[in-house]
């Protein structure tokens, strides 16, 4: 990101009149209005989507007609000056899977198709590759939808065809895959060298709607890879036909905040309008998807509308402050994912096992954990870690079933020199065991504790409630101090006892669970209370006791926490400026809360300069706030 960061305000886009339809029932005058309103709201980028049967033969080669009409459709874009990122292979649209004419759904990742698809991909980009409403190009809507890819290897190859392809003829825009979140062609440590950004089309559900809005940003964070690529959060929505118009509006302002604040290039809501037209596939079945825009289907204005217009002036504002050139977010936290993600290995099956979705829930409420906690953090792929271990002060390993040996080895050199290490262990949950390993063979070694579990034993059983006793002072923790934690499902962990290390808490049973050790210059934190998968498994998260804990993380860690809120569910994310600061601030529950932010240095002066939050009096140390439900917020702080 650079002195010119523009955010990447856009919209998902059939016609209001046409839906799929667009590009046969031309309708260039409904098309005029569609357009004309985009800009009003201020819509600057357009992802728009190449029905392949309405723009190809059986050989791949585009029809001159449709290119006219997309020719002609960019042309109108620009006469508004926004900007079109143009979706090539589409067969999969809203809950149909549409003929791609030149291959069949099981052919798609064969030679003969892949060549056949970039032939289509390069005669489009060969038209307009030069057009000044071009932005960038995107290989698909949601591929894996129309048929997944056996192999990491076939997709690999199919987008490396692509984007070779396309920046042969076109080296001026950018390029991504489309996909969806948990395919090959979204994994960011695998595509980095073929991608210009990763696109997560992201629509999470959750009983707790704190955790949800958390979640948001845990995922931006997962597929930016502590910063290895640019992040555009390419969809995300909700119908009025699911929920209310109200409480999709804030939703809309809520994400739309979240995905600014962790850095995202953009973000681009499913979708522009509701469409008129009911009955034609895939809506006779899907009636949900008549509903996502921004726009009823009379073209009136929902109140969606007015969150993004708001949120597209607040952008305007803190672009010209110099987001990103004046103000920086700083982060010496990181939260590390998994080696068995996004590489497949002999015998390691617990992604196969738990899905994409359920692997890294532990590792997204850690990070929420953080962020709740006012800790500034980033997500790093474990395969990637060397990467940050100069800059990081503390790494957190969340609820780990394994990780390897050369991993282990690598963050004690890292302890040694002076950082901290927090990790939690984890045999099992619910119906999940992991039985036949264990998380590292550096028990003493580094974490100062001799494994104690009986042979054969399948662990400790967790369930009901569990009290953490502190018998020794952690961080701002005094001894005495007591944490309940409510376990929904059966848990089994390990069983351990001191060689070296300092017990700092024990379970209601009397058994410790939380030690405490010095390597060399630096400190590791292990707990056999996973307290990660507990909370992500609970229907409504224990906010107040995860970040009780995590705090203290930060503070024997030595963590600045320059700003922190005073109530878990409002977080912040701070941009650092030379006399001032930004602080976007979220209110992910549906609540009004009144709260206050705290500041490690004296405040001047404190301004919203973006948003609903009102500020009552200040002192020189702490700042007053109201943030009404689900709502995002700017405050400019003068600090000298």
């Amino acid at each position: 990101m650079d002195e010119a960061f523009k955010f990447l305000l856009g919209v998902n886009y059939w016609p209001r009149l046409y839906n799929v339809k667009m590009w046969k029932e031309w309708d260039e005058e409904s098309l005029k209005k569609d357009i004309e309103k985009m800009k009003e709201l201020g819509v600057r980028v357009v992802r728009i989507f190449l029905r392949d049967i309405d723009f190809a033969d059986e050989r791949g080669i585009p029809i001159e007609e449709s290119l006219q009409k997309l020719q002609r459709f960019l042309d109108l874009l620009h006469e508004k000056n926004l900007q079109a990122f143009v979706t090539l292979l589409v067969g999969h649209m809203s809950g149909k899977n549409f003929p791609i004419p030149w291959t069949s759904f099981d052919s798609l990742y064969t030679p003969s198709s892949v060549e056949k698809t970039a032939t289509f991909a390069r005669k489009i980009a060969e038209r307009l590759a030069s057009h000044p409403a071009l932005a960038g190009w995107i290989l698909s809507n949601e591929l894996s939808l129309v048929k997944r890819a056996t192999t990491r290897e076939d997709a690999l190859r199919l987008l490396e065809a692509f984007t070779k392809t396309m920046k042969s003829v076109d080296p001026n825009h950018i390029v991504s895959s489309g996909d969806i979140p948990d395919s090959f062609m979204q994994e960011t440590p695998n595509v980095r060298h073929l991608v210009d950004y990763v696109g997560p089309h992201l629509y999470l559900y959750d009983t707790d709607l704190v955790r949800l809005g958390y979640f948001y940003g845990a995922m931006l964070e997962l597929f930016s890879n502590a910063g290895d690529l640019p992040v555009i959060l390419e969809e995300f929505g909700f119908s009025t036909l699911q929920f209310s118009e109200e409480s999709h509006a804030r939703f809309v302002e809520e994400i739309l905040y979240t995905s600014l604040a962790h850095e995202a290039s953009g973000a681009f809501i499913w979708c522009f309008s509701d469409f008129t037209e009911e009955s034609g596939e895939p809506y006779d079945w899907r009636p949900l998807e008549l509903g996502f825009g921004l726009l009823k289907k009379d073209g009136s204005e929902k109140l969606a509308a007015d969150s993004y217009r708001n949120f597209s002036h607040v952008v305007e504002r803190i672009e010209k402050l110099g987001l990103h050139s004046k103000y920086k977010r700083l982060s010496s936290t990181f939260v590390v994912y998994p080696f068995y993600l996004f590489r497949d290995y002999e015998f390691i099956w617990y992604k196969e096992s738990l899905g994409f979705w359920e692997s890294i829930k532990p590792h997204l409420m850690s990070y929420s954990l953080l962020s709740a906690s006012s800790v500034p953090s980033r997500m790093v792929y474990e395969l990637d870690l060397k990467k940050i271990l100069k800059s990081a002060k503390l790494v957190v390993l969340p609820s780990v079933v394994a990780t390897l040996a050369s991993t282990w080895r690598n963050l004690l050199e890292y302890v040694e020199l002076g950082g901290t290490l927090y990790s939690s262990v984890i045999r099992g949950a619910g119906a999940f065991k992991a039985l036949h390993d264990a998380p590292t063979h550096l028990w003493n070694e580094l974490f100062g504790v001799e494994n104690v579990l009986e042979a054969g034993s399948m662990g400790r059983k967790i369930f009901g409630v569990v009290k953490l006793k502190f018998v020794r002072k952690f961080g701002n923790l005094s001894e005495g101090d007591e944490l309940l934690l409510k376990v929904p499902e059966s848990i089994y962990t390990f069983k351990a006892q001191s060689t070296d290390s300092d017990v700092i808490a024990l379970d209601d049973e009397g058994e410790p669970v939380i030690f405490f050790s010095r390597r060399g210059r630096g400190k590791t934190i292990l707990s056999l209370i996973p307290i990660e998968v507990i909370l992500q498994a609970q229907e409504n998260a224990q906010w107040h006791e995860g970040t009780i804990f995590y705090e203290q993380l930060a503070f024997v860690s030595e963590v600045e926490r320059r700003y922190a809120s005073k109530d878990p569910r409002v977080e912040l994310q701070v941009y650092t400026g030379e006399k001032d600061d930004l602080l976007i601030v979220i209110n992910h529950s549906n609540e009004n809360v009144e709260t206050s932010i705290t500041s490690a240095t004296r405040i001047v002066e404190a301004q919203v300069i973006g948003g609903k939050a009102r500020l009552l009096p200040e002192s020189k140390r702490e700042m007053r706030a109201v943030f009404p439900p689900k709502s995002g917020s700017i405050i400019r702080v003068v600090k000298t």
